[in-house]
């Protein structure tokens, strides 16, 4: 077992050692924001025809060539033609289909003049414009070629995606399954949310928070509830995560306390230790093992300090392990808006908000940063990266952010 590395040389043991779940079909709307299993190549062009892109008229762009206000080309219309069905005939010289947007270009038609720019009248239409052939023409597989890979695998299926497969005719996905994982939370101090909160007691935060943040990473959280700081209870209850999940995760147990027991139980678990600590703040104390081929990670028992770990080391394993091609979250520099007066002596993540302030992007610290406080990741929406040594912070320095929500501007962020 390794002590006290470092956050790369962690996230480099989990994902090496990451399980890809097992791929499955579903119908294309249950695959939304799903990982997508498979190549998809576009079985057709699309469009599959040429089209209209507006309502107009249809025609040869060689009898429109002197067309203008003052001497319109007077064409016959010899059709009208709306979305969904096929022309009737030809465009021969001389005259022009009435078309709608969406529908097929006629053959022997090579332009569309809008509406705007004619007159019809008694069956004859004129143009006031000329337009060179071509113009105003989708041509088939402007979006897409036949043939052509439109999407690879490890694709999370947002809503583009979804009408792209949707436009090729694509009703299954293969897709992988969702990781589950197993949640613990141990400690002697831990209440339910259904009960009185008796004296000393504090009530069991971690385990839905820790379950929304295995929904929101792509994963099936499968509540195993709260054991006391007992042994065997403990043990029973990883190895019954490892019977029913793909990744275990605890909190709670896993620093050097008398009741931190997460290393014990994990090893009378059949796990080998991984590691214990890394060389991070908040979430120093994660413990890492390995049993029956699976990851069992127990995090830090304090619930801000519980949800970094996971955003940071946690979020990227399930990625990895549910066939994700992106795995981290992206990073920007940012320019301080307060001071930080404390000197970081080890890594640190910091909660802040993230905007644009004078043309720049610019962060803001969102309150006490203490490892047990959940209120300053209300208002957060990205954890500022602190190397070891660095401070104290200034306001304007310049820092590194990881974005873990949307850029935000509220009027109190312009202040």
């Amino acid at each position: 077992m390794r002590l006290m590395i470092t956050l790369e040389e962690a996230l480099e043991t989990l994902l090496g050692r990451a399980r890809l779940v097992e791929k499955e079909q579903v119908a294309l709307l249950s695959a939304y924001q799903r990982v997508l299993a498979e190549e998809v190549v576009a079985p057709h062009d699309q469009p599959p025809f040429d089209r209209s892109p507006l309502d107009g008229y249809a025609l040869r762009g060689e009898d429109i060539v002197h067309a203008s206000p003052q001497y319109p080309a007077r064409l016959k219309v010899t059709e009208t033609l709306p979305a969904g069905r096929l022309p009737e005939g030809r465009v021969e010289p001389g005259t022009a289909v009435r078309i709608m947007t969406g529908a097929p270009i006629p053959p022997g038609a090579d332009t569309v003049v809008r509406f705007e720019d004619t007159r019809e009248d008694n069956g004859w239409v004129e143009i006031f414009t000329s337009l060179p052939p071509g113009s105003n023409v989708v041509p088939a597989g402007e979006d897409i070629r036949r043939g052509e890979l439109v999407l690879k695998p490890g694709t999370l299926l947002k809503a583009p995606e979804t009408g792209v497969l949707a436009a090729l005719g694509v009703p299954l996905v293969k897709v992988f399954k969702e990781p589950r994982v197993a949640i613990l939370s141990t400690g002697d101090e831990l209440a339910g949310l259904e009960e009185e909160l008796p004296p000393g007691k504090i009530r069991n935060s971690n385990l839905y928070a820790l379950a929304a943040s295995i929904r929101e990473a792509g994963g099936i959280p499968l509540m195993l509830g709260n054991v006391p700081d007992r042994l065997q209870e403990t043990v029973v209850k990883i190895s019954e995560g490892l019977q029913r999940a793909d990744l275990v995760l605890t909190t709670g147990g896993a620093s050097v306390g008398d009741h931190d027991l997460i290393r014990e139980a994990m090893v009378r678990a059949g796990a080998r230790l991984l590691f214990w600590k890394v060389s991070m703040k908040p979430g120093m104390p994660v413990v890492a093992g390995e049993a029956e081929n699976k990851l069992i990670l127990g995090l830090s028992g304090n619930p801000a300090a519980a949800l970094i770990s996971f955003e940071v080391l946690v979020r990227p394993l399930l990625k990895k392990m549910g066939g994700c091609r992106n795995l981290f979250r992206p990073r920007v520099a940012v320019r301080l808006l307060d001071d930080f007066p404390k000197a970081v002596k080890q890594r640190r993540f910091l909660r802040a908000q993230v905007g644009m302030r004078d043309g720049e992007l610019a962060a803001r610290l969102t309150g006490v940063q203490g490892n047990g406080v959940l209120k300053s990741l209300l208002p957060a929406n990205a954890l500022l990266d602190i190397p070891a040594g660095r401070g104290p912070l200034k306001k304007g320095e310049q820092v590194e952010a990881i974005l873990t929500g949307e850029l935000t501007c509220p009027d109190s962020f312009m202040k």
